[in-house]
């Protein structure tokens, strides 16, 4: 059976949840709903938290609550799956896409600067792979910042989880995420006004006005399994730390760089990715060897916009050299050695 790039981790207590809901016959918008909003807030220290169907109905709702209109203009990463530059159409809105730091895999304040524009309505940053992102450098661009964590749950940045320093912050919990509910996402604000705005648009039946709202909402049954697995967050986390030492240990003298983190960031290692010329070439024999390597983004944003090529090389550098190597909760001590030796053996049959 192949190692898989990523497998949940459940646990009894996450079913008896989903038991005890089917007993008081509230299965959809319920109790649960309203403690997991509660707790997730907490969680990320934050006032108001939303929960979705999907982080792309999360986005969703955050680019309706901040008003973006067509022709407004959202920075984002060419390096990002296509989720994000999906609820920028929905809008109707136009997405400006950036290079990378090809070091921290993430935007930065000097890369943005020269593409904001009279109509750059926001910046939309990514915690890529769970590795904070330099929001303080980012924020005195005087831009409003969305801050797209579906990868950064857990991650902490100075001391404080990511998810706060930005107008509104967007959580995924797809099945591959820190926290798998199947499909799922969090919006969050500390903004009263927003967080009205997007209660209100996010609630569609028994109003005394009518506007266009949406079916974003997130049912107990799934409520049940985050809140389940919300309890068990600091565990996933620590787990994957582990993981990833014992990778960079194992790793330390093959070919390959490294994601680097910022000074005082501390990264959830969602994913565990390096980089290599001999990418392509690893991925395909540690298959053979049972292991699912891959690279982090199947496709960078540019590429399927056909637009300036020659301003993408981080971009560019990380979709040729980067490759994610399985690292979650779920592994087992063995697996993990069985990753371990198949990068070795893939790497040594391309260079002996």
């Amino acid at each position: 059976m192949i190692i898989s790039q990523s497998r949940p981790l459940f646990h009894k207590t996450d079913f008896d949840y989903i038991k005890n809901i089917i007993k008081t016959g509230q299965i959809a918008k319920g109790i649960y709903l309203e403690r997991l909003q509660n707790e997730f807030a907490k969680a990320i220290d934050i006032r108001h938290a939303f929960a979705t169907s999907s982080g792309t109905a999360a986005l969703h709702l955050a680019l309706l609550s901040l008003d973006v209109k067509k022709g407004d203009e959202i920075i984002i990463p060419s390096y990002t799956c296509t989720a994000v530059l999906n609820a920028i159409n929905y809008i109707g809105a136009t997405a400006v896409l950036v290079d990378v730091d090809p070091e921290t895999f993430n935007i930065t304040r000097n890369i943005i600067k020269n593409k904001i524009t009279k109509r750059t309505k926001l910046i939309i940053v990514t915690h890529t792979s769970g590795f904070p992102a330099d929001l303080d450098g980012i924020l005195k661009l005087g831009i409003p910042v969305i801050e797209d964590c579906a990868q950064a749950l857990g991650s902490t940045y100075k001391g404080k989880p990511c998810g706060r320093k930005g107008i509104i912050s967007i959580f995924s919990l797809y099945a591959t995420k820190m926290i798998a509910a199947g499909e799922g996402g969090v919006v969050c604000t500390n903004d009263k006004r927003i967080s009205e705005n997007i209660q209100d648009l996010n609630n569609y039946d028994m109003r005394n006005s009518f506007r266009v709202r949406y079916n974003y909402k997130m049912s107990d049954l799934t409520a049940g399994i985050v809140l389940s697995q919300l309890k068990k967050l600091d565990y996933f986390v620590k787990r994957r730390i582990l993981i990833a030492q014992q990778y960079k240990k194992a790793f330390s003298f093959l070919p390959f760089e490294f994601q680097k983190a910022l000074p005082k960031a501390s990264p959830n290692y969602y994913r565990f990715v390096v980089c290599s010329p001999l990418a392509k070439k690893i991925i395909n024999i540690t298959r053979k060897y049972k292991v699912m390597c891959d690279r982090p983004i199947y496709k960078p944003l540019h590429h399927y916009l056909n637009t300036g090529r020659g301003d993408f090389q981080g971009t560019d550098y990380l979709w040729k050299q980067a490759i994610s190597i399985p690292i979650y909760p779920a592994l087992s001590n063995k697996e993990i050695l069985t990753i371990i030796d198949a990068v070795h053996k893939s790497v040594k049959k391309i260079v002996r």
